[in-house]
């Protein structure tokens, strides 16, 4: 079968981990990737007792409209995991009255998304930061009917099928602060999905392995993790680091119909360059074990690491990326980036196979000025091609 590469045929792979990484990964988890905008009002403060000086009163009704923004617009967007789509996020960013100055935004939010393939999707999440960000909360639930092309294991861009995919996800994460910026905790996932082919067998091209289909395939699974957070903002770092290590373990005991352990281990570091110029680093690494579906598989194109390929045409056990981000603001709210990076993906723990490029830069405007808040526009060359990419938040 010929990989077409029109605009119009294109298909796109990793429907598991979508709206995950574009909701919860990017609004929940990262220095957001993860990700449209007006502005209203000012919440309402309830009648004051008489006895109860104006000054305070105007002082808690400041507290409570800390931070508030409402983010919703329709928006043409583009990435290698789904291509071109028309996205609509709703997100509120708001500081109850008991939250200080310093503690981060929670943020309740809404997407809902269309795909040039005629695929959809549709989820809800909720982030709370409670008792002074000792507490860092996150909840998620999506649905989402995905074309995608499936390349297979290992490094082939040039052969793919088309594939088709329901999938409904639940996912809930607590982290609790133990010492200074050291978070530990657990996220729980669980998802059902159902796999077909959208092709007749006799037209599978030579030499591709077919992943299970026809069959619903569910997943569930526990994740401790321990994160380190010593970044001066969450949304627009330009200070501290981002670290974070996590095992996702699929058990049959947990109702999962595979048993597998998914290694990953993130470190990011920003530093300040000059008063507009911010420098960040980020150095990233996966390992699969255990018999897991496809769509488990660490691959490029599906999230932050090597832009500039297409998801899943480089999909194996191991994987390694390392990339460095220039990024400067030109006005308050208008920015520009460059960046740059290097990786592998290989059949075993801490290989170096192929080697795999990337370049690439991009424009960012502030959309949620109280919060620091882009919309980025990226395009990236990787050894294989071009991408373009329109979404909320930094990569990393």
């Amino acid at each position: 079968m010929q990989n077409t590469k029109s605009a119009s045929s294109l298909r796109r792979t990793l429907a598991t981990t979508c709206l995950l990484t574009v909701m919860t990964g990017a609004w929940a988890d990262s220095p957001v990737q993860p990700r449209n905008v007006t502005f209203e009002g000012e919440l309402e403060v309830p009648a004051l007792p008489d006895d109860v000086d104006t000054k305070d009163a105007q002082q808690t009704g400041d507290q409570e409209a800390r931070g508030r923004e409402f983010v919703i617009v329709p928006i043409p967007s583009r990435t290698p995991l789904l291509g071109w789509t028309l996205q609509l996020p709703a997100m509120y960013f708001y500081k109850p009255a008991a939250q200080s100055d310093k503690d981060p935004a929670w943020i309740t939010g809404a997407m809902a998304l269309y795909t040039e393939d005629g695929g959809w999707g549709a989820g809800l999440f909720q982030r709370m930061n409670l008792a002074e960000d000792r507490w860092r909360l996150m909840g998620a639930a999506a649905y989402a009917d995905l074309e995608y092309d499936f390349y297979g294991i290992g490094g082939d861009p040039d052969t793919s099928i088309p594939l088709n995919q329901t999938i409904g996800l639940v996912t809930i994460q607590a982290l609790r602060r133990v010492s200074e910026q050291v978070y530990v905790g657990l996220r729980i996932v669980n998802s059902q999905s159902e796999i077909s082919l959208d092709i007749n067998d006799d037209l599978l091209p030579p030499g591709i392995d077919l992943p299970e289909i026809g069959t619903d395939i569910n997943l569930t699974s526990l994740a401790p993790r321990v994160r380190y957070d010593s970044r001066n903002n969450e949304f627009s770092p330009s200070a501290g680091m981002y670290a974070e290590a996590s095992v996702t373990l699929g058990r049959s005991w947990l109702g999962s119909d595979s048993d597998y352990e998914k290694w990953k281990a993130d470190f990011n570091h920003y530093r300040a360059v000059s008063d507009a110029g911010v420098l960040a680093t980020r150095v990233a690494m996966q390992y699969l074990g255990g018999e897991a579906p496809f769509f488990v598989y660490p691959a490029f194109g599906s999230g932050a690491d090597l832009r500039g390929y297409e998801t899943g045409a480089y999909r194996d056990r191991f994987l390694f990326a390392a990339q460095t981000e220039y990024r400067h603001r030109l006005r308050k709210r208008l920015g520009v980036v460059a960046f740059g990076g290097v990786g592998t993906i290989a059949p075993e723990f801490a290989n170096w196979e192929d080697s795999l490029w990337s370049v690439g830069a991009g424009i960012r405007w502030v959309v949620a000025p109280e919060n620091d808040f882009s919309l980025r526009i990226d395009v990236a060359r990787g050894r294989t091609g071009t991408q373009f990419y329109v979404g909320l938040g930094e990569a990393f």
